[in-house]
């Protein structure tokens, strides 16, 4: 039955698509040219809508060009502009479009200077925090005092619907099916690894942040939580513009000395931006130097198959043996990127875009394992201690050439995107086993006697991928089509060796390859009737995967499929403040490089991560209910969804002979309804506020067959979950402003799994210098050090405990310079990337 509704939306759509261009309505075009009236200087930047008569129905806008020029097309019927421009007195000016005209030319049009405005324009061009719109949340990064010196995972940390775990894992909504995109395309930024890239890709290079929870058609189907835009600076104002940031820190632990050598932080970056004529060139560099000192405490208890551990119960006195380990790593990473570019404008509508980036970076981490296995009914104990040298080098280069062509506004536009990268990761460590009689012998390191052995691991990962869109959209009146194609093909490879005293451990090396491509092409129509909006579409998508085990004998796994994604949207406008919105969309989560690759690390050589080639994908049927509220100083978002997802992904652990391996099995079903209130309020003139919490149950139903028994088990999980995130700033003109950020993350029930709950506090303070020019911040991630992970895990034959932690607290002091960017007079509206024609990057070419 799905498949019947997804093949009529889709036949729908395009029918709808190809109904609208053979019957399109008259359109005549509507000019004029915007002068100062004191002056006669041409206003460009400023923007120009177009409402119908009598509703006040908006039709269309755009902001002018150098010239102060404009071009609106409207059919036959009464109209009036409505034009502002920063400083200036807003203009209504009424429009006729008559059928026996070609053009309705309004000539030159003069707007005269707002005094008091001018007064104040420091304040209104500043921009918000957070914009909410009913389907999609723009962070806007510049804002955000307790961002600024950090990395991508902190800015994420810091945006509502969003959560990060100690270990840098990504979540929206409690469900980790989120694609992270860069520039609204994957990027070689978040290739390999996407905890470390977002760890390596620095906030002053970030510009904003898009959250879509229930994506249209337009976008990719990938991702049964969403998408994540991260959109990096490119200025495109006049002349010369640029900003330099500078900063320094340290992480550290409450209680504890710091260690030897002393841990720091610091880096450094520059972004300029060159606009002359008809091009506009862009060049940002960053250099970021990190220490970091993290832990971990496992204990697991063995069980015997006579007697299997019980979580009902929890017979913990059952165990036939325990084994306890400790973890203490110090992480050192640094790296440099570039990123440059040029824009040049053929025509104010015709543009083509170059840029490429390259980033190269160093790590060097010295983990240490202590191993205590104690034997309770004998009284004897085993002692190791695993230390590691690793190493890692991580170059990475990308080009992307963009096509961009608007028909008189940004709405109607024919895009192209090409985009290659080349993403590698070598790594190299040196690992010795040393054993002990006693803890006081492992505590003086006096080892027994030919008990050390060597390990030597090498890794080189690279990840080749390249991609292609083209997108249409155009608008004729109310109604909207759209319509596209995308091509993208991932190719990673991994090739690793493990050496023990020379000699190959045959059962750790392997040579892997896994190459995935997408084929996509989607199309939809959108219209108003009144208060109502639709957008309904549908997206078809073919996947081909494979995953090859060079030296396995039949490891070769290929997988192809055909899948159509509908999604539709109504909006309903109670008034110009309020508007509620249901939305549905299928999204799929197809298996990916991590989750088929082989053994991950060695450097625990009892708990491993394996990949499974045999994962299919995830579906997920996505619905929500929404009410939006705008106010003076605030909004609000209340969000119902439910989600029902199949062949969902769990990891399952297995113990063989005192070997830990996690590997990840599609599950069975899994149910998940929530509710969401997110809100930002200025509750005073010094005092701005926004949060979220989110509030849902998680049902999960499968079962599940074991490697090592071959017995099948049916498991039902009930979950509750619940997180929160609030944010205080106080804003005091002229002294200091100071900002609490507050998280909270509910415990977790799992299948054959439990996660305690999490939370901590983060402070952050800014001061602007050199009369607007600069900003000293200081931030305070994780300030009483109660950030921490804590879990629990079961099977039949054992049951274990994990805690632990992947960064301390972290201490930054950072110094930002702004070149010609200090509040002056803008001639544009909403600085936050409303309606500028020549505004193409970012969140619109998924």
């Amino acid at each position: 039955m799905r498949k019947i509704i997804s093949i009529t939306t889709f036949v729908l759509a395009i029918l709808l698509t190809f109904n609208l261009l053979a019957n399109p309505q008259k359109t005549i075009n509507i000019k004029g040219r915007l002068l100062d009236k004191d002056t006669g200087e041409a206003l460009e930047y400023a923007t120009v809508s177009l409402f119908r008569l009598p509703d006040s129905t908006f039709m269309t806008g755009m902001v002018t060009d150098i010239n102060g020029a404009f071009t609106l097309q409207a059919s036959v019927g009464n109209y009036y502009l409505d034009i502002k421009s920063m400083g200036y007195k807003s203009r209504i000016m009424n429009v006729v479009v008559k059928n026996e005209v070609e053009d309705v030319n309004l000539g030159k049009i003069y707007l005269q200077q707002d005094t008091e405005m001018l007064e104040e324009v420091e304040i209104i061009a500043e921009k918000s925090t957070m914009n909410m719109t009913l389907d999609k949340r723009v962070f806007n990064v510049g804002k955000d005092i307790a961002s600024t010196a950090g990395n991508a995972i902190e800015v994420l940390e810091n945006i509502p619907s969003i959560t990060v775990d100690v270990e840098g894992n990504v979540s929206l909504r409690g469900d980790d099916g989120v694609q992270i995109l860069v520039d609204g395309k994957m990027s070689g930024l978040v290739g390999l690894s996407t905890q470390d890239a977002l760890r390596s890709l620095q906030a002053d290079m970030i510009e904003r942040i898009e959250v879509v929870t229930n994506p249209s058609v337009r976008y990719d189907a990938e991702g049964t939580a969403g998408i994540i835009n991260i959109v990096l600076k490119k200025d495109k104002r006049k002349g010369f513009n640029g900003s330099v940031d500078v900063n320094g820190g340290f992480p550290f632990e409450w209680g504890k000395a710091q260690p030897e050598p002393f841990p720091f932080q610091a880096g450094a970056g520059t972004s300029l931006n060159y606009r002359l004529r008809r091009f506009n060139f862009f060049l940002s560099y960053n250099f970021n130097y990190r220490d970091d000192i993290s832990d971990g405490y496992n204990k697991t208890e063995y069980f015997s198959d006579d007697n299997p551990y019980n979580p009902n119960i929890s017979n913990h006195y059952d165990a036939i043996q325990i084994s306890e380990q400790t973890t203490e790593r110090g992480r050192n990473s640094k790296g440099n990127n570039i990123r440059g570019g040029l824009d040049y404008y053929i025509t104010d509508n015709d543009i083509i875009s170059f840029s490429t980036n390259y980033r190269h970076g160093t790590g060097h981490n010295t983990p240490t394992v202590t191993y205590i296995d104690k034997f309770p009914f004998n009284d004897t104990a085993k002692f190791k201690k695993r230390s590691e040298d690793w190493h890692n080098k991580r170059p990475m280069i990308e080009l992307t050439l963009d096509y961009d062509k608007f028909f008189v506004t940004k709405d109607n536009y024919l895009k192209a995107s090409f985009r290659y990268f080349e993403n590698q990761n070598k790594e190299w460590s040196d690992i010795y086993d040393r054993h002990y009689l006693t803890q006081e012998d492992m505590d003086n390191d006096v080892v027994i006697d030919s008990s050390v052995i060597r390990q030597y691991t090498s890794t080189t990962e690279t990840h080749r991928r390249f991609q292609g869109t083209i997108d249409f959209a155009y608008h004729l009146g109310l109604n909207t089509i759209e319509a596209g194609a995308k091509y993208n093909n991932g190719m990673p490879s991994n090739d690793a060796i493990v050496k023990q005293n020379d000699e190959l451990l045959t059962d750790y090396c392997h040579n892997f390859d896994f190459n995935q491509q997408v084929m996509a092409l989607y199309a939809s129509y959108g219209t108003e009737l009144g208060l109502f909006s639709f957008l309904v579409g549908a997206r078809y998508e073919y996947t081909y995967t494979l995953a090859n085990y060079k030296n396995k004998e039949d490891g070769k796994h290929t997988q192809s499929y055909h899948d159509i994604f509908p999604s539709g949207h109504v909006n309903y406008k109670l008034t110009d403040k309020d508007q509620l919105q249901i939305s549905y969309t299928r999204r799929i989560r197809r298996p990916g490089y991590w989750q088929m690759a082989p053994y991950r690390s060695f450097n625990d050589d009892r708990n491993f991560r394996v990949g499974n080639p045999a994962l299919k994908p995830v579906y997920t049927d996505s619905y929500e209910f929404s009410y939006l509220k705008f106010w003076e100083g605030g909004n609000f978002n209340l969000t119902g969804y439910y989600r029902h997802s199949t062949d969902v992904i769990r990891h399952f652990t297995e113990i063989e002979d005192e070997v830990s391996i996690s590997m990840p099995h599609n599950f069975g079903i899994s149910d998940d309804y929530g509710l969401e209130a997110v809100a930002s309020v200025r509750i005073f003139k010094w005092l701005n506020t926004n949060g979220n919490i989110n509030f849902f149950k998680s049902s999960t139903v499968g079962d599940y067959t074991s490697t090592t028994t071959g017995i099948t088990s049916h498991y039902t999980t009930d979950s509750y979950n619940l997180f929160g995130r609030l944010v205080a700033k106080f804003e005091f003109k002229k002294i200091c402003n100071f900002q609490f950020t507050g998280h909270f993350m509910g415990p977790r029930d799992e299948p054959l799994g439990f996660r305690e709950a999490n939370y901590w506090l983060d402070f952050a303070a800014s001061r602007d210098v050199l009369k607007g020019k600069g900003t000293l911040s200081m931030n305070v991630r994780d300030l009483f050090g109660t950030r921490s992970h804590a879990d629990e895990s079961w099977g039949d034959n054992f049951w274990k405990y994990s805690k632990g932690s992947w960064s301390k607290t972290t201490v930054t002091l950072n110094f930002n310079y702004r070149i010609n960017q200090q509040p002056k007079k803008q001639r544009g509206g909403d600085e936050g990337g409303g309606n500028d024609a020549y505004d193409s990057d970012g969140g619109d070419e998924f």
